[in-house]
């Protein structure tokens, strides 16, 4: 039956799109012809929402017809479907290929599983052999449909045999470039291989699942696939013995998935004289031995393979400060090079080396009306990065080195590349872009809506002698908040080296009120203490809240008891030393999870994922800033 169906639309849809076939209604014909008439109001009626993630028949029902009457004889009448400019076959019964009706919601809308609105049409035509025409369109109506594909989150996290299968843990997060995943679905990680050598076997846990529900995780299903929901077995590695890591791809819509061995470390360091030969400065790999970043150079240098260590250093075998080979068996150091950041390029197949001064870090493309013209961009010290402010066209662009093609990125926004593909840029604004290649990861790039507030505002006071800016970072839209010891009276301001447009105190008490930017006296003394400090700039408002203490709290004391920090103003932090056992713990302020802080030791953040710790003894220094720079560190005593 469902063949025959499908014939019969084909054949509709053939008939309907041979409109060369029209015939003039003036030229005679050998049987009567038959007069146009039109569908009555309610001859057609839809059906309910049509589901293409619970539906597998070929064909689908997506209205019922009440067919206008013609007074002709020896005339057959057929039908089409209307979809926008496209037109399908359909049959009298409203049924029409399932294939055509999802192609086109999936082009028009995209493959996200929600439901669409389709604005459709039907149109009659009659038929006798040799002569068709089409006698009557109905009024429109609406198909609602929804595109086949599964729900696909932000983001999925490696939980495994390297990590312990731990579902809550989040070092491992699988991602696209950050845009539409029914626009982009190949989500990408790296993972280390197992340092025993072994397979590695895992699940991947969705961002909604980190609060340790296995239900909605990725598994494997046949060779090269997966199934969503946890429906499958683990997936598994077959350990390479020349792998350190493994790109994993994960591709949300075709099901799909890979896992390509890498055979570099991911990072390689430079250190030199900038530093007194003290810090080392991360160079990011992209798996084929060949590392980049720009880095600050004041004289002589030299790279390493591993940060803490010096082990396998690499000197200067042969060149000068612009260029030549590396040697692991000893040498000299680099040349010295005048103090400026410089392009750093090494390759360790070649075992060869590459420093360009950066006399410029630019964005060229249209978004400036032509490819002609660059916007230079300027170092932000604060999140270590290039930035643009600019007012820009909609349309694409890349990032360029010395206002020159032979260094180039594009790509993806979180994954820039030499020579990638040109960038987009979706409408016309003012922007904050902000170019990432400090070598602590890919060269990746944000952009955000410029709503004209700086990134930071200072407070200042009587704490620090009214001579010490304390920064209170931003989100964009004037509001600002950081973490600070109060002493007596204090201001605002939005520079950290000067007193211009400074914020004062008009109206309020002791623990907020309003503020004024044309001169008043300054916020009253709060007492002295450790404050939540609040700023809205956009408000012209302030609030405080004290910090009566910050504690741990974990598995170590059964998540009941809080062990109690100090504050160590001398170090700016908040500290404690302690006996742990193996297990999970987060901070919080004032015994209470509304203020509260977890995530990775380097980046946490606000209701962050809980940490972990092995037994022992440690020393534990938190330290409370604000825009992504909260940090513990951990020392083993």
């Amino acid at each position: 039956m469902t063949k025959k169906i499908l014939s019969m639309i084909a054949l509709v849809a053939s008939v309907a799109a041979c409109t060369d076939d029209y015939k003039d209604w003036a030229e005679p014909q050998t049987v009567p012809q038959p007069t146009q008439v039109s569908f009555a109001d309610g001859s057609i009626s839809t059906v309910g929402t049509i589901d293409f993630n619970s539906y597998s028949d070929t064909i689908v029902k997506v209205c019922s017809i009440t067919a206008p009457t013609s007074s002709a004889e020896g005339y057959t009448p057929s039908y089409s479907i209307n979809l926008g400019n496209q037109t399908f076959g359909i049959n009298a019964e409203g049924i029409m290929s399932a294939a055509d009706l999802h192609s086109y919601v999936a082009a028009q809308f995209g493959r996200r599983p929600v439901v669409r609105d389709v604005n459709a049409t039907v149109s009659m035509w009659l038929g006798n052999g040799t002569t068709t025409v089409k006698t009557a369109t109905s009024a429109p109506f609406v198909i609602k449909a929804i595109p086949q594909a599964p729900v696909i989150e932000a983001a999925y996290y490696f939980t495994g045999s390297i990590n312990g299968w731990n579902n809550k843990d989040t070092t491992y997060k699988l991602t696209n470039d950050g845009s539409d995943p029914y626009e982009n679905p190949v989500f990408k990680v790296r993972i280390p291989a197992a340092e025993d050598g072994s397979n590695i076997e895992f699940k991947m846990t969705p961002e909604s699942g980190l609060d340790g529900d296995w239900s909605g995780c990725l598994a494997a299903a046949e060779e090269g696939k997966f199934n969503y929901n946890n429906v499958g077995g683990n997936f598994i590695i077959v350990a390479d013995p020349d792998a350190l890591f493994y790109d994993l791809t994960f591709n949300m819509l075709d099901q799909t998935w890979t896992a390509t061995p890498v055979g570099f470390n991911e990072f390689i360091y430079e250190i030199g004289n900038e530093s007194s030969w003290s810090e080392p400065h991360p160079l990011h790999g992209n798996g084929l031995g060949q590392y980049s970043a720009i880095i600050y150079l004041d004289g002589e240098f030299k790279f390493k393979p591993n940060a803490d260590n010096w082990d396998g250093d690499w000197e200067k075998a042969s060149g000068d400060a612009t260029g030549g080979t590396l040697t692991a068996d000893g040498g000299p150091n680099v040349d010295g090079v005048a103090p400026g950041f410089y392009y750093v390029q090494v390759d360790l197949k070649e075992m060869t080396y590459k420093i360009t001064p950066v006399t410029s870090i630019s964005i060229i493309g249209s978004v400036r009306g032509a490819w002609d013209t660059d916007v230079d961009m300027t170092y932000n010290e604060n999140f270590k990065c290039w930035e643009a402010r600019e007012t820009l066209n909609a349309g694409e662009f890349k990032f360029r080195l010395n206002h020159d093609w032979a260094v180039n990125w594009g790509g993806a926004l979180d994954d820039l590349v030499q020579d990638g593909a040109n960038l987009q840029l979706p409408a016309e604004g003012a922007y904050i872009i902000r170019f990432f290649i400090n070598g602590d990861g890919p060269a990746h790039c944000t952009i955000k809506e410029d709503s004209g507030y700086p990134d930071f505002f200072y407070e200042i006071g009587n704490e620090g002698g009214w001579s010490t800016s304390h920064k209170l970072g931003g989100n964009g839209n004037g509001q600002y908040q950081g973490y600070y010891w109060l002493d007596g009276e204090f201001k605002f301001k939005p520079n950290a080296d000067n007193w211009d447009n400074d914020l004062e105190y008009v109206s309020g008490n002791a623990l907020g009120g309003t503020l004024t930017d044309g001169g008043g006296p300054n916020c009253p003394d709060p007492g002295a203490g450790f404050y939540q400090i609040n700023l809205d700039a956009a408000g012209m408002t302030y609030s405080l809240l004290k910090i009566e203490s910050i504690s741990m709290i974990g598995g170590f004391n059964g998540w009941s008891e809080d062990l109690e920090m100090t504050y160590n103003a001398a170090e700016g932090c908040w500290e404690v030393t302690t006996d742990a056992v193996s297990g999970e713990f987060k901070f919080r302020a004032n015994h209470d999870w509304g203020i509260n802080w977890g995530g990775a030791e380097g980046d946490l953040t606000q209701d962050g994922a809980n940490l972990n710790i092995e037994a022992g003894t440690y020393k534990f220094q938190l330290y409370i800033s604000y825009a992504g720079n909260n940090k513990v560190v951990i020392t083993k005593q």
